[in-house]
C-alpha cells in the first residue's frame, strides 16, 4: 500500500507538473494575444489617421487644382483683353498718324493737330480706364498657385509702358 500512494503521489505530481506547464503556455497564448490585440487596435487607430490625412490632401489638391484652372483661365482672358487693346491701340495709332499726314504740315493747322491729340489722348484714357476696370472685376488677390502669373503680369505692365510711350512721341 505504500508504494501505491508514492505511485499515486508521484502521478499526481506529474499531473501538477503538467497543469503548470498547460497554464504557463495559455498564460503566454494570453499574453500574445493581447499584444496583437493591442497592436491591431493601434494599427487601425493609426490607419484610419492616414485615412483621413489622406482624405484632407486629396480635398488639397482638388482645391489647388481647381485654384489653378481658375487662375489659367483668368489669365488667358487677361492675355487676349491685352492683345486686343493693343491691337485697338495700333489702329488708333495708325488713324492718328493718317490724319497727320492728311492734315499737311503741322505749322498750318496746329490747333486741328492739338484738338485732334486732345481727343485722341481722352479716348485712349477712356480705354484704359475701362481696361483697368476689367483688370480688376478679373482679378482676384493671387496665391500660392498664381504666383507664376506674376511674371506675365509684369510683362503686361511693360507693354502697357510702350504703348504709352508711344502715345507721347506721337505727340
Amino acid at each position: 500500500e505504500y508504494m501505491d500512494s508514492n505511485k499515486y503521489i508521484e502521478h499526481l505530481v506529474t499531473q501538477l507538473e503538467e497543469q503548470r506547464w498547460n497554464l504557463w503556455r495559455q498564460k503566454l497564448s494570453v499574453a500574445r494575444l493581447q499584444r496583437e490585440v493591442a497592436q491591431s487596435k493601434s494599427e487601425g487607430a493609426m490607419r484610419e489617421k492616414l485615412i483621413h490625412e489622406l482624405e484632407e490632401e486629396r480635398h488639397l489638391r482638388l482645391e489647388s487644382e481647381k485654384r489653378l484652372r481658375e487662375v489659367t483661365l483668368e489669365s488667358e482672358r487677361s492675355r487676349a483683353q491685352m492683345r486686343g487693346l493693343q491691337e485697338q491701340f495700333s489702329r488708333m495709332e495708325e488713324t492718328v498718324r493718317n490724319l497727320l499726314q492728311s492734315q499737311g504740315s503741322p505749322g498750318q493747322n496746329g490747333e486741328g493737330t492739338v484738338n485732334i491729340m486732345k481727343v485722341y489722348q481722352e479716348k485712349l484714357s477712356e480705354d484704359s480706364k475701362k481696361c483697368k476696370e476689367g483688370m480688376e472685376k478679373i482679378h482676384t488677390p493671387a496665391d500660392e498657385d498664381s504666383r507664376s502669373e506674376s511674371s506675365s503680369t509684369e510683362e503686361e505692365k511693360e507693354k502697357t509702358k510702350l504703348l504709352l510711350e508711344r502715345l507721347k512721341a506721337l505727340e
